[in-house]
């Protein structure tokens, strides 16, 4: 199945009755009077306003140029979720033209923040820095995730939280529900880009539905489902919706870089990124850049505070011999970084123990470790904990071999 990358960095919420196709990317940047800067976005239709209280750390990337010139309507083309007060998540695509390659200069970036792009009271605030994560690629959109650097503190705007623990994988089972947020186009016939943020219901589709190439199906619409191919189901997360008049609910062109959130008040996750889609509101669900696949990078960027494994990991026995017990060790993603993993053996008889530890990958999971010097003949118990710099994770269920 083709993809259709768009050629701007703008998304929207945006509901498409008969499963129309989103106009041209090059209309949509006329309309927003953009320059020839970030391209991949896909936007939301089938939106309504969003509320301030809820949404509030939403915010509009604007050109810097094009907003002096015709003001914050016109210069939004991408979205960023506020996580500290000085720090927001983006997409990497909408600091890099996906033309050239080349990033923006962080003064040609500024954040409106303010539900009314319009208003004479949207707040503007200029970027000191940005980070890309390393592993971001134009081609396939891996790892479309970045993070920025206010030039001062907003304090007076709600941050929104990444998960954790068990929210992690709570939080992104198939068929729980979700909402996408931006102002990108709300039409898939014209050009209609809100001033007021718009929200939208979607729901998390099976990870077997994005890069297994399998069906979903919502209500009485059948989704395709992306290949390995085309997403990567470790890194990419696929969600869109049904409203009630069957009519399909998706990010669209002026949404890149927003929010993909589960849950409600306190309890809201940033679980997503905008990323990318096969056009808007078609019967190929829209792909976000999955927050719990990039842990390392947004710890390492300062947008995700370090703190040690919070579940247990799983252990796996490989194979015993005569002195040796070769194991793999997997941590869950709970939204920590793991740097080693570690496992210790006790003789049931005799009350000795035999340890081994392996380091972990960066961006990694799992390892290898080998238990050496434990006699073949003895029964052993065997608990394993994975570990960052901040501490370690409790101990793994204990497996026994005779």
């Amino acid at each position: 199945m083709p993809i259709h990358r768009i050629a701007t960095a703008v998304v929207s919420l945006l509901l498409v009755g008969g499963l129309l196709a989103t106009p041209s990317a090059a209309t949509a940047a006329d309309h927003r009077l953009t320059r020839s800067a970030p391209t991949t976005s896909p936007t939301v239709v089938g939106g309504g306003e969003a509320s301030s209280d809820e949404f509030g750390f939403v915010g509009a990337l604007l050109q810097a140029e094009v907003f002096r010139q015709a003001g914050g309507y016109r210069a939004q083309y991408c979205a960023a979720s506020l996580v500290n007060p000085t720090t927001m998540i983006t997409a990497a695509h909408c600091l890099v033209d996906q033309r050239t390659g080349n990033r923006l200069r962080p003064k040609d970036v500024l954040v409106g923040f303010g539900s009314d792009l319009a208003s004479p009271t949207l707040r503007v605030i200029a970027l000191d820095d940005y980070a890309i994560h390393p592993g971001y690629r134009i081609k396939t959109n891996l790892n479309d995730i970045a993070v920025l650097y206010l030039s001062q503190p907003v304090n007076d705007f709600p941050t929104v939280e990444l998960p954790v623990g068990a929210d992690v994988a709570a939080f992104s089972a198939p068929g729980t529900p979700a909402k996408v947020a931006g102002w990108g186009n709300t039409s898939s016939k014209r050009n209609r880009f809100p001033r007021d943020l718009q929200v939208a219901n979607v729901e998390i589709f099976p990870n077997a539905s994005c890069g297994s190439g399998k069906a979903y199906r919502i209500a009485d619409v059948t989704f395709d489902g992306f290949t390995r191919r085309d997403a990567d189901r470790r890194t990419m997360i696929c969600a869109a919706g049904v409203d009630p008049a069957g009519d399909v609910v998706d990010a669209c062109d002026g949404d890149s870089g927003g929010p993909l959130t589960v849950g409600s008040g306190d309890a809201r996750r940033l679980m997503g990124v905008v990323s990318w889609g096969q056009e808007c509101a078609t019967l190929a669900p829209g792909v976000y850049t999955r927050i719990t696949a990039a842990t390392d990078f947004l710890i390492a960027a300062g947008a995700l505070p370090d703190q040690a494994p919070i579940l247990a990991p799983t252990m796996e026995v490989l194979d015993r011999t005569a002195r040796a017990i070769r194991l793999r060790i997997t941590a869950p993603s709970d939204g920590t970084s793991v740097s080693a993993v570690a496992a210790t053996a006790t003789d049931s008889a005799t009350g000795q123990t035999y340890t081994c530890s392996s380091a972990v990958r960066s961006g990694k999971r799992r390892a290898t470790c080998l238990v050496e010097g434990v006699p073949a003949d003895t029964e052993v118990r065997i608990e394993a904990i994975s570990g960052n710099a901040a501490g370690n994770s409790p101990v793994s269920a204990p497996t026994v071999l005779n």
